[in-house]
């Protein structure tokens, strides 16, 4: 992770991103940043906000506006806002504005983003040993998993792993278990065979395919509603929520409920970019990032039922199935990755288990 940052480049993004102001050197915003609207001399709100603000900071994801972690960044910024009073200001970008995740991690270190979040899977590039969360069936309850990621076992991964590469975490965000949907339904481990299913960018995903016998096919979130649309992919695999606020029930009218992977999400910022502000302004976004952790949660606990109802009432078919075979198949990739990630991280995982 590079730790040297680029102010050509983040003065380049705060152009091309109208109405908004980037702070992403580490300094103090001046008047000189701020942007005006393209015809006449009228400053944007944001802009205004900005001059008043000493650290502006550009937050990224590639969800849709309506998504729960979408909503709980707004609630962050809000919250920065009080608790610095108004001394630093995060804009939020969602809809893939600035990038896919693996431009928006990589943004953390050019200095493009300040704050960015990352499927687990996404950071397995700087540190593989992160892929314990992603193993198949790793986690049997929200009860244990909110065990692992709000205990020493999150902490150790938020500050020392990721630490490592440049990288904190103030944040995890829950992102549910991710089930099957596709073109045509699916009632057995049979009927996957020979499928192609829109994964995320990583190896992991890749094996877990490959165990359930179909073909794994790395794209990102933007690509997946035309990939659906037109074949390029039979269905892809996701929570419910997801696949209901990025509409792909539209192309893909069946989710199986495979429950295959429980992973968290980290809202992630530069450690050296975090620990270059002022000690009370680290505090301040430390604090807002740990309390976005359980506005979050609550989001999406009151949304996801709704979400399921709602796909019904669009005609979807939610299917239930019995989850053996596709756990039995899965044990090839805990195979694979227990050297990666380490027997003892999945013991002390394990014996959380409720």
């Amino acid at each position: 992770m590079r730790k040297t940052w680029s102010m050509i480049l983040a003065l380049t993004m705060a152009v091309s991103l109208a109405g908004c102001s980037s702070g992403g050197n580490g300094t103090k915003e001046t008047p000189s940043t701020a942007t005006q609207e393209t015809e006449g001399t009228v400053q944007t709100e944001a802009s205004e906000e900005s001059q008043e603000a000493e650290y502006v900071l550009n937050l990224g994801d590639v969800l849709a506006e309506d998504h729960p972690h979408s909503q709980s960044y707004y609630w962050f910024a809000d919250r920065v806002k009080e608790l610095t009073k108004g001394k630093v200001q995060v804009n939020v970008f969602v809809n893939s504005a600035l990038g896919n995740q693996a431009d928006l991690i990589e943004g953390l270190g050019l200095g493009t983003v300040q704050i960015a979040k990352s499927m687990t899977t996404g950071l397995s590039v700087y540190c593989p040993e992160i892929q314990v969360f992603d193993l198949p069936y790793m986690f049997t309850s929200t009860d244990q998993f909110f065990d692992v990621i709000d205990g020493e076992i999150g902490e150790y991964f938020a500050n020392d792993v990721l630490g490592r590469e440049d990288m904190v975490g103030i944040a995890y965000f829950y992102a549910g278990s991710r089930n099957i949907y596709s073109s045509k339904p699916i009632r057995s481990l049979a009927d996957v065979k020979g499928m192609k299913l829109r994964v995320p960018e990583s190896p992991i995903f890749m094996s877990l395919c490959e165990s359930f016998g179909c073909s794994g096919t790395p794209m990102s979130v933007g690509e997946l509603y035309t990939a659906l649309q037109t074949g390029v992919v039979d269905g892809a695999e996701n929570a419910p929520i997801f696949y209901f606020s990025q509409k792909h029930y539209e192309a893909a009218p069946y989710i199986t409920m495979t429950e295959h992977i429980m992973t968290p999400d980290v809202v992630v910022m530069s450690k050296s970019y975090l620990e270059s502000l002022p000690q009370e302004y680290q505090d301040a976004i430390r604090q807002a990032g740990k309390e976005m952790m359980q506005h979050e949660r609550e989001l999406w606990f009151s949304q996801e039922e709704d979400a399921v109802e709602k796909l019904k009432e669009e005609g979807v078919e939610v299917i239930e199935i019995d989850k053996t075979e596709f756990k039995n198949a899965a044990e090839k990739v805990w195979e694979d990755y227990t050297e990666i990630v380490g027997q003892d991280m999945i013991d002390q995982i394990q014996s959380l288990a409720r």
